[in-house]
């Protein structure tokens, strides 16, 4: 199989379309794997690292319905990231192109319908954004993550795959090492990050709190944060100076699957990528949707899991007044909680997606031989 596979820009996007590249290159070294995605999103430093995998960019960026001067600049370099998607589907020849949504499919997708490839789209989030909506109208296949995102899309076929994750998050169970991370064996751990790029508010609620209370008072729990690469130099500034020893910051967390399993519960955002990680981990959350996300599909994501009882959903507007330490102090004194809100997730589908989605993109392959 020739793979093209086009997404990226935020790890919601590329991680779920690495899980898949990684589940494929496994099955057999003989695939052959292009991956077309921005210069400068988190696949540009994370795809050269596989030798195995073809990486292409393409000058392109998201038509913003915040900024007239955002949608303008998104709108001038469309017609560039077109040419440039053009010459990498001619030159690499896919036999199928895969993409997981974001303005960074639009341009392989459109080739791929011109040229007659076959093209299924991914929509990781339960609302699907502008891109998937336009596409779905069109393309071969659209691949879910939920089943009712199909009463937001019209679409010509459509199949439930749920969303690939991390390999280590779903296969690797080798024992957790909180020391390895800065932080106490006997002391349940609250993992907070904001994605692969950090979230201020996130980091700043906790460290608010921390900084405002006495130095007698006794924390039953302990935190380890993932600031991204740009928050951690003043975060870790501020934590140093804080008279607990319960907080502990990193840059950024190499292997999720082995934080996951030490956590207790985990404070995050609303993405499509994180939303799969809980419910294959079975994580009690604290989820607060990023305000600024397309058709604000972190807080219907962050929705579904706090209806199924999984999770709590705080809007980011009321996070800085929420009582977190309170909250999170009843949660860890008893634990029943957060047992029934671990149980909760059986009752979802847990399965990282990733072998669904291969299987499907090779029938896709062998309909059209067959055609």
């Amino acid at each position: 199989m020739r793979l093209l596979v086009a997404g990226g820009g935020t790890g919601g996007h590329f991680y779920p379309a690495l899980a898949v590249m990684k589940k494929l290159h496994k099955e057999s070294k003989e695939h052959k794997i292009c991956y077309i995605g921005t210069g400068r999103g988190l696949e540009a430093r994370i795809a050269p690292q596989y030798d195995w995998l073809e990486f292409k960019t393409i000058t392109i960026r998201g038509l913003s319905r915040q900024s007239l001067t955002g949608f303008l600049k998104g709108l001038a370099l469309l017609p560039l990231g077109l040419v440039q998607a053009f010459f990498a589907i001619r030159k690499f020849d896919p036999d199928v192109i895969y993409g997981t949504g974001g303005y960074t499919t639009f341009p392989p997708a459109f080739w791929g319908l011109i040229l007659r490839i076959p093209v299924l789209t991914h929509e990781l989030n339960l609302k699907p954004g502008v891109t998937n909506r336009i596409l779905s109208r069109f393309v071969t296949k659209v691949l879910l993550s939920y089943p009712d995102t199909r009463r937001h899309l019209t679409v010509r076929d459509s199949k439930v795959t749920g969303t690939p994750v991390r390999r280590e998050i779903d296969e690797d169970r080798a024992p957790a090492n909180p020391e390895s991370f800065g932080l106490k064996q006997d002391s349940p751990i609250i993992l907070l990050f904001g994605g692969s790029k950090g979230s201020k508010i996130l980091i700043e609620k906790v460290i608010q709190e921390f900084e405002q209370m006495d130095e007698k008072t006794d924390i039953p729990f302990q935190f380890l944060i993932q600031t991204g690469r740009n928050n951690y130099p003043p975060f870790s500034e501020r934590v140093e100076s804080l008279p607990s020893e319960k907080i502990s910051v990193v840059e950024y967390i190499e292997n999720m699957g082995e934080v996951y399993r030490m956590s207790d519960l985990v404070i995050c955002r609303g993405g499509a990528g994180t939303m799969a990680e809980l419910v294959t981990a079975e994580k009690p959350a604290i989820i607060v949707p990023w305000s600024g996300a397309a058709e604000d599909h972190q807080y219907y994501n962050g929705k579904y899991l706090e209806q199924k009882g999984a999770a709590f959903l705080v809007e980011e507007t009321e996070w800085l007044d929420y009582p977190l330490v309170e909250t999170l102090t009843d949660l860890l004194s008893s634990r029943d909680k957060l047992r029934e809100m671990s149980e909760s997730y059986s009752y979802m589908d847990g399965d990282s997606g990733a072998g669904e989605v291969v299987k499907t993109l090779k029938d896709t392959i062998s309909e059209g031989e067959l055609c």
